[in-house]
């Protein structure tokens, strides 16, 4: 199967394009594998299967640069106009929404029909110029400003309901904000301000750094962390224990890949010596994280589940007290466009969610504005959408890595403006509201403490010297405002 469409900048047709983060979308928005490139003056997304096939990449526009998609198309001979159904999109997704958070018939939004009314009827009038691709495009263009402004409008609106509700109820999580430290950085200083900072904090757990040998364990820099925040009452999430997604699995590891009952029981054994060390100090353990979206070994659905089984039931084993908790990784998919065999975020979620398996929560992360897989800018109405999916899972959902850039790189996209360290407060305070606005979500984690080490560039809440930025003071604000009254 393959989808050609037309790019248009301004009404004039593109005839050079590079596309980024651009991959093949199926049902449910869901990746899937297909390639995506710009040849003859055209966009060209192909594919093995004869399904129809969206298209998502990264896409400038007025109000910023995000990760936008089409809705899904058959194919035909005759390009589309990329634009039109860019802009199609959105208004679909508006409409869904509104239906999802009950907004047609609530009052005082009028002033959302106005604008969707408007983005409604220059979409049409794009459609009734087809002939004339030109026109066509600029059309679509301006509806997708207005649907796009309309859509970041209702998804701030509907948390702001849901968000007073909470707080009438006096159910808002009793510890609001954390951050994800670094305990590799021995700076005292550093570890003194994560106290000060934060309500709670996360601890990662690097399989590869704690046992860099199978039969070497290095843990005196975490002991010493540990010991630290426990004499400071500072509650500790840690982990992920297992993480197959990403740069933690220990290379000595990989010598077991087609052994999965092996590999199974060197997990088994590095998170009962790990949780049996630190069990007196940890409130609750991030357990496994990415096994869907792992590219580094080959695991199939079942063996997946099953390690998320006994890898739970082991630290739940040790520690009765403390919560446990199963991360899902790239909650939009990107890692499922690569050939290896992985699993959709959802369809593991709902998967460990309906298996019995006896674990308390949720974990989310949303690092963006970064160059890796997963970290290319979404807007605040789809990150919104994104969190909503959780809330039939009957699980409570952890954030425990949030976090923008307060700089460049624009090929990873942008917020409404360049980032810069203002518009990182800004995205922090917006964010924040409209996740803590959902009753499912237990807290927000900020995924850099300072920009010693940062994920992202420019990520901390603190610079390199351990200097305050305006994120900062967005984050105590939001626990001022948002948090349960602290005692005397």
């Amino acid at each position: 199967m393959v989808l050609r469409f037309e790019i248009y900048k301004d009404g004039e047709r593109v005839r050079q394009y590079t596309p980024v983060n651009a991959m093949a979308l199926g049902p449910e928005s869901v990746p899937w594998t297909g390639a995506v490139s710009f040849r003859d003056e055209h966009l060209i997304v192909s594919r093995n299967e004869d399904h129809a096939s969206a298209v998502a990449l990264l896409w400038e526009m007025g109000r910023g640069c995000y990760v936008m998609e089409t809705t899904r198309l058959p194919q035909r001979a005759k390009p589309y106009i990329l634009n039109v159904e860019l802009a199609r999109f959105r208004l679909m997704k508006i409409v869904q929404k509104q239906e999802d958070w009950n907004l047609f018939d609530f009052p005082k939004t009028e002033k959302f029909q106005t604008s969707f009314r408007e983005a409604q009827g220059l979409f049409a009038q794009a459609l009734a110029h087809l002939d004339e691709p030109g026109v066509a495009a600029k059309l679509a263009d301006r509806s997708m400003e207005v649907s796009f402004d309309l859509s970041e409008e209702l998804a701030n609106f509907h948390a702001e309901l849901l968000l007073n509700r909470r707080k009438a109820a006096n159910a808002m999580p009793r510890h609001l904000f954390g951050c994800r430290v670094d305990w590799t950085i021995q700076n005292q200083r550093y570890r003194d301000l994560v106290c000060e900072l934060c309500d709670f904090v996360v601890l990662p757990m690097s399989w590869k750094l704690l046992q860099p040998t199978e039969e070497t364990f290095v843990t005196t820099q975490l002991d010493e962390w540990v010991e630290a925040l426990a004499r400071k009452r500072v509650l500790m999430i840690a982990g992920p224990l297992v993480d197959f997604s990403g740069d933690d699995v220990p290379d000595w590891l990989f010598i077991w890949e087609h052994d999965f009952e092996t590999m199974r029981d060197l997990a088994y054994d590095f998170v009962r010596r790990v949780v049996s060390r630190y069990r007196r100090a940890i409130t609750a353990w991030n357990v496994v994280a990415g096994l869907h979206a792992t590219l580094s070994f080959t695991l199939s659905f079942e063996q997946m589940i099953e390690l998320t089984r006994v890898l739970i039931q082991q630290t739940r084993t040790i520690t009765s007290n403390a919560r446990t908790i199963v991360t899902i990784k790239q909650p939009f998919g990107e890692y499922h466009t690569h050939p290896h065999p992985t699993v959709p975020p959802m369809m593991y979620a709902e998967m460990v969610a309906q298996a019995g398996i006896q674990f308390d929560a949720f974990a989310l992360e949303f690092d963006m504005g970064g160059t890796r897989r997963g970290q290319f800018t979404r807007d605040l109405f789809q990150l919104s959408s994104m969190l909503d999916k959780f809330s039939t899972l009957g699980k409570p959902v952890f954030l425990t890595g949030v976090g923008v850039p307060d700089r460049a790189p624009a090929e990873a996209g942008w917020w409404r403006e360049q980032w810069s360290p203002d518009q990182q407060g800004k995205w922090l305070d917006e964010f924040s509201k409209i996740a803590l606005s959902k009753p499912y979500i237990e807290n927000v984690c900020w995924s850099n403490l300072s920009d010693l080490s940062s994920t992202i560039p420019g990520g901390g809440l603190l610079t390199d010297m351990l200097q305050p930025k305006p994120v900062l003071t967005v984050s105590q604000a939001m626990r001022e405002q948002l948090g349960r009254p602290r005692k005397a």
